[in-house]
């Protein structure tokens, strides 16, 4: 008959004894101990480091998620919008200087004449 007091309840944990061919020093093992302990606070300095509490904060929250999402992709749309425009007008602007070449100059201010004539039909066109 097992006595109730002697069992073991599934939240205590069970204290097995070491084997009885490793025997260390108790000096080694405080050694050991201390660089578990330095280690662990390795990864507590990089968990902390890597925000993960906000991290997993943003992603159980939906609305929090949603808003961001939101403006990461009005500002990826604003900055393509803009960056397309610099480049068109530095091109621009680069194309316009060269109409001056002889061999490039021709076939560039066709290539303006092009522009300036499909502009000037959408603007009559709109308008009418």
């Amino acid at each position: 008959m097992v006595d109730k007091d002697k069992e073991l309840s599934p939240t205590s944990p069970e204290v097995v004894p070491p084997p009885d061919n490793v025997r260390e020093h108790p000096f080694e093992l405080r050694h050991e101990v201390k660089r578990l302990n330095e280690r662990l606070d390795q990864l507590t300095k990089a968990l902390d480091k890597a925000e993960i509490r906000d991290i997993i904060e943003n992603y159980s929250s939906v609305r929090r998620r949603l808003i961001t999402n939101f403006i990461a992709g009005t500002a990826r749309g604003l900055g393509l919008s803009l960056g397309t425009i610099v480049i068109l007008a530095l091109l621009a602007f680069i194309l316009s200087q060269m109409v001056s070449l002889p061999l490039i100059g021709d076939y560039i201010s066709q290539i303006l004449d092009y522009v300036k004539a499909s502009q000037g039909a959408d603007t009559s066109g709109g308008k009418g």
